[in-house]
């Protein structure tokens, strides 16, 4: 598990402002960190729903979550995003996919599902795509895949963030 870096925090409050998020969805919490930041900078009218596979990084966010006063607007999903994503209803503002990227070229429907026009998706660890230190790391023919088909997808505009190597799109 690799936090965010908190020079990001930033990025959220836009994001939120933007979308005037309501419903925020992150796939891959950790232990909470971007959950707690994604919370935060939408308000107390926005509620994020977490997915996290590793139990006992959902019971320590969660834990975060109730020192923060959060637990109310945070909801841990336990599993993992492929076997949640099928079982989420409705639509988000935000969708955040900071997980196992290996699995991020079977999201694509369900974004398409659980997002509506002026939505915004968020995606980390593209960084195996793109060399340097990520270079080592497994999957990245599951993150060509993945790219390739968000950016040629007419449902999403997509915007890849050189040195961070996240994407933003948004949903047309």
């Amino acid at each position: 598990m690799y936090p965010s870096d908190p020079l990001q925090a930033p990025l959220w409050t836009v994001i939120a402002s933007l979308t005037h998020a309501r419903r925020i969805l992150e796939v891959g919490c950790g232990h909470g960190y971007t959950t707690a930041l994604m919370a935060s900078a939408a308000g107390p009218k926005c509620h994020v729903d977490t997915i996290e596979g590793d139990q006992r990084h959902a019971a320590l966010a969660e834990q975060a979550f109730q020192q923060r006063d959060l637990s109310k607007q945070i909801t841990v999903l336990r599993g993992r995003g492929l076997s949640i994503l099928p079982r989420l209803k409705g639509r988000y503002d935000v969708v955040f996919l900071d997980g196992d990227w290996r699995e991020y070229p079977r999201y694509i429907p369900h974004l398409r599902r659980l997002t509506h026009p002026g939505s915004v998706v968020v995606t980390a660890n593209l960084n195996p795509l793109f060399g340097g230190w990520g270079s080592r790391l497994p999957g990245k023919p599951a993150i060509q895949s993945y790219l390739t088909r968000l950016v040629r997808d007419p449902h999403f505009r997509t915007y890849v963030v050189p040195g961070e190597w996240h994407s933003i799109s948004v949903r047309v």
